[in-house]
C-alpha cells in the first residue's frame, strides 16, 4: 500500500503541537572506524594529491539547523571552527523553527522529532528525499545498524518515497519506573518497596493519611500527575498496571485499537477516581506540569514519582542529586512499574529517535549533497567526530568516569557541567544525537545505567504499534481528539463527571474522527509493519 501524504489542511494541527518536539538522548555512544575521503572537488591541477585538492577547493557553504533542544545559535563556537576545518566547509548555524521554514529558511541539513514533523514538512516541500541505496553506499557501519530495525523506515516512508533518515535507541535511559522516598517508606512502617499495585495503593494511603514527614500537619499526598500532558505523566505506569496506554495505536488479535477507548483505560480510570476521592492524588495534578511534577517529590508534598531511569535509579541521577541538595535528610529508592492485572509497564518509546532531514534545495547541490553525506558518515562513526560535537575535547570539557579508563561513561568537567556552559563552546549545537553505531554506542556507555535499564524497564511492554508514524488524517482529527481525552479524563479523576461517562467519550471519540483513524492505523499496520 503507498502511504498517502496528508492534505495542506493537516498541517495546522501539526505545527501547533509543535513540529521541532522529540525525545532528545546524546547517546554519546561509534566504531573507531574514519570516515572515507570525500570525492575531491575540481582542480586546476589534475596531478595535485586529493588532500591538497581538498585544502585548495572552495569550501562549501553549509545552513545548519542546530539541535533543537539548543536555546538559541551562538555564533563561531569552537565546534563550529573545528567542524569547518575538518570538513572544509563554511557553516551558518540557525534555529529552526516553523516561523522560520514557513518564511522560506530551509537549512541544507537539521533534526526533527517525530513522524508527524516529516510528514508535515514534506507536504511543504521542504524536504529532499533519501535514497536508500544511496544511503547504504555513503553511510556503511550506521546503515548496518539501522537495517536491523527496518521498521523505522517505514515510518518516514510516504509514497513510497523515504524523506528522513531515522535514528534508533537501544537501551533507553529514559524509560520510565518509579523513584520513591524511602525515608517516608519507613516512616509508615512500610519496609517493602511496593512491587504490585495493591502495594503501591497500600503506600500511597499511607503517605496521605500517616504524616510520612513527621511535622504533625495533613499536607502530603500519595502522588501526582500531569493532566496538561498527552494522557498522562504520573499516571502512565498505573495504566500500564491495567495493560494500556492511552493515545497509543495497540495490537490486539491482529487488529489496531487505540488505547484511550479501551475497557481496561476504563478500569484504570476508575483506580485513578478512587485514590482522588480518597486525597491520595494531589488535586493539583490537573494543572500541574513536568517541571512542578518534580518539585512536588522536593518539597515534600508527595511520596512518589513515575521519572526515568537515568535519572532516578543511580546515585549520580539528577533527580536523586537534586533531591540531596535540597533536603540532605531525604532517602531515595528506584522500583519498576507496579504489577497489576494488566501486567506492568509505562510510556515506551520503542526503538524510535528523532531524525535527520536534508532540505529541498540540496538534491540540485551535488557536491554539497556528497559532503553532507562525508559529514553524516563521520557523525554516525567517526569516534573523532562524534566526541567532538557531542562531549567537546577530552580533558578540557570531558573526561571519562573512572580515572585511565579508555572506554565507559563519561562525565562533563567542571565549568562544563550545565548544558548552557556547553552550547556555548558549541557542544551539542552539531551533534545529531542517536546516528551514532552500535559499536560507538558499547564503548561509550555506563556499564552501571546499563544494567539498571535492564533491571527496571518493562520496556517493550507498551508501545505504539505503528511506532507513532503519521496517519493521513492525523493533522485534521488528532489536537481535537487530543484535547477530548484530557478534558473526559480529568473530569472522570476528579470527580466532576460519572465513571460512566466515559462510554459517552468512547462515542464521541469515534464520531470525531476516531474510527476514521483507527480505519487508517489497521490499513497501516497490514501494510507495513505486520510481521
Amino acid at each position: 500500500m503507498k502511504r498517502q501524504t496528508m492534505g495542506k489542511a493537516a498541517l495546522a494541527a501539526i505545527v501547533a503541537a509543535g513540529l521541532l518536539a522529540g525525545c532528545s538522548s546524546n547517546s554519546n555512544n561509534t566504531t573507531n572506524n574514519k570516515t572515507s575521503d570525500p570525492t575531491a572537488s575540481p582542480s586546476a591541477n589534475a596531478s595535485e594529491p586529493a588532500e591538497t585538492k581538498e585544502a585548495n577547493a572552495k569550501p562549501i557553504e553549509i545552513t545548519w539547523g542546530i539541535h533543537f533542544q539548543a536555546a538559541g545559535v551562538v555564533e563561531n563556537t569552537e565546534v563550529q571552527k573545528w567542524l569547518e576545518q575538518k570538513f572544509n566547509v563554511k557553516i551558518k548555524p540557525v534555529k529552526v523553527t516553523d516561523a522560520s521554514i514557513a518564511s522560506g529558511d530551509i537549512p541544507d541539513i537539521f533534526m526533527l522529532g517525530d513522524p508527524a514533523n516529516v510528514s508535515a514538512y514534506q507536504n511543504q516541500g521542504v524536504l529532499m528525499s533519501i535514497d536508500p541505496n544511496q544511503l547504504k553506499e555513503k553511510m556503511p557501519e550506521y546503515y548496518t545498524d539501522i537495517e536491523k530495525n527496518s521498521k523505522l523506515f517505514q515510518t518516514v516512508t510516504f509514497n513510497d518515497q523515504l524523506w528522513a533518515i531515522p535514528m534508533f535507541i537501544d537501551l533507553k535511559p529514559y524509560d520510565l519506573g518509579m523513584l520513591w522516598r524511602k525515608d517516608w517508606l519507613n516512616n509508615v512502617g512500610i519496609a517493602k518497596v511496593p512491587e504490585t499495585l495493591d502495594e503501591f495503593e497500600q503506600a500511597v494511603y499511607a503517605f496521605a493519611q500517616k504524616d510520612p514527614d513527621k511535622n504533625g500537619k495533613k499536607d502530603t499526598y500519595g502522588l501526582t500527575g500531569t493532566a496538561t500532558s498527552t494522557w498522562s505523566s504520573g499516571f502512565y505506569s498505573i495504566f500500564g498496571a491495567f495493560g494500556v496506554e492511552p493515545t497509543m495505536w495497540h495490537e490486539k488479535n491482529g487488529e489496531i485499537v487505540n488505547g484511550s477507548v479501551m475497557p481496561e483505560t476504563k478500569e484504570a480510570l476508575a483506580k485513578l477516581r478512587q485514590w482522588y476521592a480518597d486525597g491520595v492524588i494531589d488535586p493539583e495534578f490537573i494543572t500541574d506540569t513536568q517541571d512542578s511534577y518534580r518539585k512536588k517529590l522536593y518539597n515534600n508534598r508527595i511520596g512518589v514519582i513515575e521519572e526515568q531511569i537515568a535519572k532516578g535509579a543511580l546515585p549520580e541521577g539528577g533527580t536523586v542529586t537534586e533531591m540531596k541538595s535540597l533536603s540532605p535528610d531525604a532517602e531515595l529508592v528506584f522500583s519498576k512499574n507496579p504489577k497489576g492485572p494488566g501486567g506492568d509497564g509505562s510510556w515506551d518509546w520503542g526503538v524510535k529517535s528523532n531524525f535527520v532531514v536534508i532540505g529541498s534545495k540540496v538534491k540540485d547541490q551535488p557536491e554539497k549533497l556528497e559532503k553532507l553525506y562525508e559529514i553524516l558518515r563521520a557523525e554516525s562513526s567517526d569516534e573523532e567526530t562524534i566526541n567532538m560535537t557531542s562531549l567537546g575535547v577530552k580533558g578540557t570539557h570531558w573526561d571519562f568516569a573512572d580515572s585511565g579508563a579508555t572506554s565507559g561513561a563519561t562525565k562533563f568537567l567542571p565549568a562544563f557541567e550545565k548544558q548552557e556552559q556547553r552550547d556555548q563552546e558549541g557542544i551539542r549545537l552539531f551533534s545529531l544525537g542517536n546516528i551514532t553505531t552500535q559499536a560507538y554506542r558499547e564503548k561509550y556507555s555506563n556499564p552501571k545505567l546499563n544494567e539498571a535499564i535492564k533491571t527496571y524497564s518493562s520496556a517493550p511492554n507498551l508501545t505504539d504499534a505503528l511506532l507513532f508514524s503519521v496517519l493521513p488524517s492525523d493533522g485534521k482529527y488528532k489536537a481535537d481528539l487530543t484535547a477530548l481525552i484530557q478534558k473526559y479524563f480529568a473530569q472522570i479523576i476528579s470527580g466532576e463527571i460519572p465513571l460512566d461517562d466515559f462510554d459517552k467519550f468512547v462515542t464521541e471519540w469515534k464520531a470525531r474522527g476516531g474510527d476514521e483513524l483507527t480505519k487508517e492505523a489497521n490499513e497501516l499496520y497490514q501494510a507495513q509493519f505486520k510481521n
